[in-house]
């Protein structure tokens, strides 16, 4: 151990942790255990860095064309989910990501596209709103959003995402996605995080090619996906954007990773009024 430097077995430990342990940000159809609850007593190191995996058959994102995601982390710097800027003081993620945590536990980290960052401005969160009806019906409004202690400061890598305020989305219209899952079933963690795109995917359509599946609804978007790309572990949370780089999608579940279903988002047009009550004051509490 003398010749390793501490940055060195950091590493290497958090390399073992994910392979022994699994990344659990992505809810998967029958999962009993929250990606938040399966990360809320994993121990990494005392000090927030992101800890950054892969989207399966993504593309490396360059600093700063997602200004606005960030990565959600426990208190021993474990991340475990993504979630989106929204406004100064908010972030919206996925219900399921952070059910059942105590705000106190939770840093958002913004501004980096590497796993091993010094430098990224990590904010504390203060509050947690979870959707009133998340999980009634399962796998249903599953959307949250997070109050922070401090206010976020924008620059050219950190910014709030604009909402996507009517629904117009077209069947085949491109979406892209961003987030720090790993790249398989039982694939490991890489440094960066990566980008992918698919095709927008009607709710009627989505639950034929899903065996007409009551766990989607108008409260969801479903992205078709070619077979080898989608998100997998670690990717609850993040945004899904489309062309004019307007939210339109949280994401929410699906049946990782990469086998060509769609993946499922929680439609955030169809919550704006949800979340307009929440950040004007107007909401119930978990703190």
């Amino acid at each position: 151990m003398a010749s390793v430097s501490r940055s060195a077995w950091l590493f290497s430990l958090y390399l073992c942790l994910c392979l022994c342990l699994g990344a659990e940000g992505l809810r998967q159809r029958g999962q009993q255990l929250l990606p938040g609850e399966a990360a809320e007593g994993t121990h990494l190191r005392s000090n927030p860095k992101p800890i950054q995996g892969r989207i399966a058959g993504g593309q490396q994102a360059e600093l700063g064309a997602w200004p606005w995601i960030v990565s959600l982390q426990n208190q021993f710097g474990f991340p475990f989910c993504s979630g989106v800027i929204i406004d100064d003081l908010w972030i919206l993620t996925a219900a399921s990501c952070v059910a059942g945590l105590r705000a106190r536990n939770l840093i958002a980290l913004a501004g980096t596209v590497s796993s091993w960052n010094n430098s990224a401005a990590g904010y504390y969160v203060d509050q947690i709103h979870i959707h009133c009806n998340f999980d009634k019906p399962l796998y249903h409004n599953d959307i949250a959003l997070l109050h922070l202690s401090g206010a976020i400061e924008y620059n050219a890598e950190v910014a709030k995402v604009t909402l996507s305020e009517i629904d117009e989305l077209q069947q085949g219209e491109p979406l892209s996605f961003a987030g720090w899952g790993t790249d398989s079933v039982d694939g490991s963690n890489s440094q960066y995080l990566l980008q992918s795109q698919g095709d927008y995917l009607p709710v009627t359509e989505c639950r034929k090619v899903l065996q007409n599946d009551d766990d989607v609804d108008l409260g969801h978007v479903c992205v078709q996906m070619e077979a080898g790309k989608g998100v997998c572990h670690g990717d609850a949370g993040g945004p899904l954007i489309n062309a004019q780089q307007q939210l339109v999608g949280i994401g929410n579940w699906g049946v990782p990773c990469g086998r060509g279903y769609p993946d499922v988002y929680s439609r955030v047009a169809f919550y704006n009024d949800w979340i307009r009550t929440i950040t004007t004051g107007c909401g119930q509490t978990e703190a």
